[in-house]
């Protein structure tokens, strides 16, 4: 049962993987990359800052994302950069996209947000994936 791994997992490589995904969102909505766009996308003023909670809850979002790749990557037997890029690719597209994809169809979300955080969710999931799948 998926459950069992729990207690196998590198919990070390969970942490992280989390924490790398933390740092590249950093970069990524900084004004170096696409701080801006991402500010214009959901209408939020020049200079604004997160709120604290914001990042907390990020922080643990990818924490608890990074422990369901952990499980999915030992169940699997994942061991290696690439079964962990394999990984984060079909997690990214078949979870993260398709329930974005779904949401901007139905929901109308704004093309621009997923523009700028669709391939910020790529990339985090494919280095999770890594992370995951080589440091056993």
């Amino acid at each position: 049962m998926l459950f069992d791994h729990f207690d196998e997992l590198n919990w070390w490589a969970v942490l992280v993987a989390a924490a790398a995904f933390f740092v590249l969102g950093a970069i990524w909505y900084s004004n170096a990359l696409f701080g801006k766009q991402y500010r214009a996308a959901i209408g939020a003023e020049e200079g604004a800052s997160m709120q604290a909670t914001a990042l907390v809850v990020n922080a643990i979002g990818w924490f608890i994302a990074a422990v369901a790749l952990a499980l999915i990557a030992k169940a699997i037997g994942a061991d290696n950069a690439v079964d962990g890029l394999v990984l984060g690719l079909v997690a990214s597209f078949g979870f993260i996209g398709t329930n974005r994809i779904v949401g901007q169809f139905y929901e109308g979300r704004n093309t621009a947000l997923m523009r700028v955080n669709a391939p910020y969710n790529l990339l985090g999931y494919l280095l999770m994936g890594v992370i995951l799948a080589v440091w056993q």
